[in-house]
């Protein structure tokens, strides 16, 4: 068997770029015809179809007219009207995720070597599995560039969790990953990537590729674009535990609340941060890595 690295990774998210609707630094115009796109869906029209009707319903509930959503669910969340770039909403839910999967690197399976073919039907098999594997990760957009140095695919979804409190709808990561199977906690993320690397391991195999041992080092990442994720890793970090010290002290002061008056809102909200603080947590263990 050939073997080669395989790479997941969390991607920053610009379906503009991903879309190709400008030319980019790094993709050769010429083959930007070879790219695959398999799902391309507007954003805001993806949120619609998710989340109105239990928007509907929670207003549909409300006896107090301050507690009516007037906004889109989008807006609602993020404060803003959607666009190709991720956006974070106050408790720090993603408008989308996205992933970023890759089989070899430039000098084995980049443009014109002989496997360069081969990993781009692994990724595409790969990829017309995943919504199934995933039926709580909506995919809107997903594409396999093949205009860059080595083919790899871009993934972007909304999570999707489900609630008897609130929406009975609602844009959640940690909610997801425990309906689908991935219990709770901190390491509910690194299970999901694990088994999806697992899906990816046994596509390469029935094609003759055997997964090298993880490097520790950059992989087949340029310096320039080591030096960015670095960056961008070192400041979510930062974001990520000040963050998290917020939450606890919010929870904190929530519970004696709650202890004084045993509102249930007050517990609904204890649930809500507690939620929040786990997604965070995820998402720190994969930046440390």
């Amino acid at each position: 068997m050939k073997e080669k690295s395989l790479s997941f990774s969390q991607g920053k998210g610009n379906l503009g770029r991903n879309n190709r609707n400008y030319k980019t630094q790094n993709a050769d115009s010429k083959r930007t015809k070879d790219n695959v796109v398999f799902i391309k869906h507007d954003l805001g029209s993806a949120y619609e179809f998710l989340f109105s009707k239990a928007l509907e319903q929670y207003n549909s509930r409300q006896e107090r007219s301050d507690r009516i959503i007037k906004q889109t669910y989008f807006e609602h969340l993020f404060g803003d009207k959607p666009s190709d770039f991720v956006k974070y909403s106050a408790d720090k839910r993603k408008s989308y995720y996205e992933d970023i999967v890759q089989i070899g690197c430039m000098e084995d399976s980049g443009y014109a070597t002989e496997d360069y073919n081969l990993v781009a039907e692994c990724l595409t098999e790969y990829m017309k599995g995943f919504q199934e594997r995933n039926p709580n990760f909506y995919v809107f957009n997903a594409v396999l560039h093949m205009d860059e140095a080595t083919p790899h695919l871009h993934i972007d979804y909304i999570p999707v969790g489900h609630f008897k409190r609130g929406l009975p709808v609602q844009n959640s990561l940690s909610r997801a990953l425990d309906e689908m199977g991935y219990g709770k906690g901190i390491h509910t993320l690194s299970r999901w990537r694990a088994a999806e690397i697992d899906a990816l391991t046994k596509i390469c195999a029935s094609h003759g590729i055997h997964p090298a041992e993880p490097g520790k080092g950059r992989g087949s990442m340029s310096v320039d674009e080591y030096k960015e994720y670095r960056k961008i890793r070192d400041q979510r970090i930062e974001e990520t535990e000040k963050l998290k010290s917020i939450l606890t002290d919010a929870m904190n002061i929530l519970s004696e609340l709650q202890n004084k008056t045993g509102d249930i809102l007050l517990q609904t909200e204890i649930s809500e941060y507690r939620n929040r603080v786990a997604e965070l947590e995820n998402e720190l263990s994969e930046l440390r890595t």
